[in-house]
């Protein structure tokens, strides 16, 4: 029987597996050769030639071939089964056949996983690389902080024009238009962060946005491509463009992809890109707060301008009908599983982890 198994080939590829696995339990046990070697060298080789190729093309094209991939997946699967019931004599071969294909399929895309994305999870945090030091705070900071937010989103949202029932619109009308000057906001990050230095890639628009309204889920980072939930309230997509485009540039991390996306978004001369940016901190900032009290929270409630409460309520009625559905609930414990499962302990909640990022930065620019 065995023999029979090693005279296919494709068996080889079932040892890509275990070495994903190696490196990763060597990138839990010490990170310092992900800094050192993947981050500096190997990631950014294939990221940039593979990222500048894929952007030449307008639409995201392994959204594409993942669809092709489901649909002749379950093709080959039903194409399979249909030949194991009509030659009954040769099943167990099929079945063989069926089960090495698939799990070398499943080996090579683990494999692609752990090199791509995967041992990003584990690279040098962006405090070392910004020189900042994640402390506890106090409540009084987390205020002032949501205050300094707020403020921003009030000035800023002032500056937009809107929509017949009063929610605010992007500067641009065309989605590629706003993706550009997304690039263009990274370049001036990345000329500040030299860690973030990269191939300037091209957020997309995703063709199944409604699927992922439904799984809830703004954006998505597919090596190498960055793609968009253009059905999204507009206000969230240029702070969900600078996310991505963070995953893009090796930080894996949710806190810090909204941390670096919010940097992005606040030195850019657009006034949508500065609302958005603040709005998404905010959003995370004014949450921190009202756990901790109460009372607080309220004072800053009443700041919020009557825009930025429209468009909290627009968000909040897109958002509404795929809440507490199971299609949603099931797929956001599976990711808080797949984020734990890659060093995020936190799961989802590592994304509100960002304030403790913006205590740490604002508390490094009063002292400059």
């Amino acid at each position: 029987m065995l023999q029979k198994i090693f005279r296919y080939k494709r068996i080889w590829l079932l040892l890509l597996a275990p070495l994903g696995l190696l490196l990763t339990l060597m990138a839990r046990v010490d990170n310092g050769w992900v800094e050192a070697i993947h981050s500096k060298y190997i990631y950014p080789l294939f990221a940039n030639s593979l990222g500048w190729l894929l952007s030449l093309v307008p639409f995201s094209v392994l959204e594409i071939l993942i669809l092709l991939a489901g649909a002749g997946l379950l093709f080959y699967i039903g194409w399979s089964i249909y030949k194991m019931i009509r030659c009954r004599a040769r099943w167990k071969g099929v079945l063989l056949r069926l089960l090495l294909n698939l799990c070398g399929g499943a080996s090579v895309l683990y494999f692609g996983f752990v090199l791509f994305m995967g041992l990003n999870y584990y690279r040098a945090p962006i405090t070392d690389h910004l020189d900042l030091r994640v402390q506890k705070s106090t409540k009084e900071e987390l205020y002032d902080l949501c205050e300094l937010l707020v403020h921003d989103c009030n000035f800023y949202r002032a500056k937009l024009q809107e929509d017949a029932k009063g929610v605010a619109l992007l500067q641009d009308a065309n989605f590629y238009q706003t993706a550009d000057a997304a690039r263009e906001a990274y370049q001036k990050l990345e000329a500040e962060i030299p860690a973030l230095q990269a191939a300037d890639i091209r957020n997309k628009p995703l063709l199944t946005s409604k699927l992922f309204s439904m799984v809830l889920t703004t954006g998505i980072y597919i090596p190498f491509e960055s793609g968009i939930n253009v059905d999204a309230p507009a206000h969230s997509v240029p702070a969900t463009m600078c996310h991505e485009l963070t995953h893009f540039r090796g930080f894996m991390r949710e806190e810090e992809a909204n941390f670096l996306g919010y940097l992005a978004c606040k030195d850019v001369d657009r006034a949508d890109f500065r609302y958005s940016g603040s709005l998404m901190a905010f959003e995370y900032a004014f949450s921190a707060l009202y756990g901790e009290d109460t009372a607080l929270a309220q004072k800053i409630a009443k700041l919020c301008g009557e825009g930025m409460l429209r468009d909290l309520q627009a968000q909040d009625d897109y958002w509404k009908p795929y809440r507490h559905t199971v299609v949603g609930e099931t797929s956001q414990e599976v990711y808080d599983q797949y984020l734990q499962s890659n060093g995020q302990e936190s799961g989802i909640k590592s994304y509100g982890e960002m304030v403790d990022l913006l205590l740490a930065y604002y508390r490094n620019q009063s002292q400059v």
